[in-house]
């Protein structure tokens, strides 16, 4: 009687999550999936039970990052994560989800349980956010770019001289509307990057050779704090169509990050690996890490981690301008981090 009562209640909670969920066994494959599931993914629970989730909801972490490998990995809950998902009717759908594994006590997968919810509410939000910042920043253009015009006119005498303090005054103000200029025109070219409206001059490049130049060039900045940089490449590296002018400078970003919020004396690593026709360039640090709560934000225009905003000053728009690169080749970028343990950094490009 006890154990019916349980599987009763077991029943009602289940059904009753105002959330999407279902449950795999050690192979991945669907045991449960509860009506809020049935609903948000068009599939009924009867024909989804015995396959994969894989199978079933095409989810864009599937394979190489599904969370609940990652989940039987760490031993953690993957929480507040963003993935597409296929419906039942073909259609693709934004989800928040959190995923988790149980285990056995020799590390084995005994059940994996996943929670969602529909984010597309959000993500339209988001996009009206930043079509409207894109129209602003595009107004902001004109004035800043008159502005700038007139301070230099200024500097150069054309009207009368100036006094020292009055040069020194000027000068500031045309350091900061230099910034404001250049904050401008990183937005706006991430926006038409987003948009498709920027064509890559795609071509054969020899990442190593890449890489490696690149790190030469932030040497004097790593050297400042102590910081060595290493470079792991594997054998027989293919080469990567792409942009080599974009590619550049979406490792700059990431590599610039790592030395700013790296403590002094810890290393820098960047590896290359190939996995599943996937070139994957991981930048390492062993920084200050970032919360699990903010790791689905960094990618976000204007996002700055509040930790990261006292330690280093930014424009919150460096990984933004990373993800919108790394989609236009047809890759993926994702984040691996804890506090105080540092950050790897992934971005994939297809081969």
């Amino acid at each position: 009687m006890q154990q019916t009562a349980r599987k009763q209640l077991y029943d009602l909670i289940i059904s009753g999550l105002p959330v999407a969920l279902f449950v795999v066994n050690n192979a991945y494959r669907i045991v449960e999936f509860n009506q809020a599931a049935e609903e948000l993914t068009g599939w009924l629970k009867a024909d989804v039970l015995g396959h994969t989730c894989s199978d079933v909801l095409d989810s864009s972490l599937c394979g190489e990052h599904c969370p609940l490998r990652e989940s039987l990995h760490t031993g953690k809950t993957c929480m507040g994560r963003q993935a597409m998902i296929t419906t039942r009717d073909h259609e693709q759908i934004p989800i928040f989800f959190s995923s988790a594994a149980l285990t056995d006590e020799e590390g084995n997968l005994i059940n994996g349980v996943e929670v969602f919810r529909d984010a597309s509410a959000e993500k339209k939000l988001e996009a009206q956010k930043k079509n409207i910042i894109s129209l602003l920043t595009h107004d902001l253009k004109a004035p800043v770019a008159i502005a700038g015009g007139f301070v230099e006119r200024l500097l150069k005498g054309k009207a009368g001289p100036l006094t020292e303090k009055q040069q020194s005054y000027l000068e500031a103000i045309q350091r900061e509307v230099g910034r404001l200029e250049s904050y401008i025109f990183s937005f706006l070219e991430i926006s038409r990057i987003e948009a498709g409206q920027i064509e890559l001059q795609m071509e054969s490049l020899d990442l190593g050779s890449l890489l490696a130049d690149i790190m030469e060039g932030f040497r004097l900045q790593a050297a400042k704090k102590n910081i060595t940089l290493h470079l792991d490449l594997p054998e027989n590296l293919p080469d990567l169509h792409g942009d080599g002018l974009q590619v550049t400078r979406v490792v700059t970003n990431l590599l610039d990050n790592a030395i700013k919020y790296s403590e002094p004396g810890k290393p820098v690593h960047v590896r290359v690996s190939v996995e599943e026709n996937q070139l994957v360039v991981e930048v390492r640090d062993e920084g200050i890490g970032i919360a699990p709560e903010q790791q689905d934000h960094i990618f976000e225009s204007f996002y700055q981690v509040p930790i990261e905003a006292q330690k280093a000053r930014g424009t919150g728009l460096g990984l933004a301008a990373v993800k919108a690169i790394v989609g236009a080749h047809g890759g993926t970028t994702r984040v691996s981090s804890e506090p105080g343990q540092g950050s790897s950094f992934f971005i994939s490009f297809p081969l």
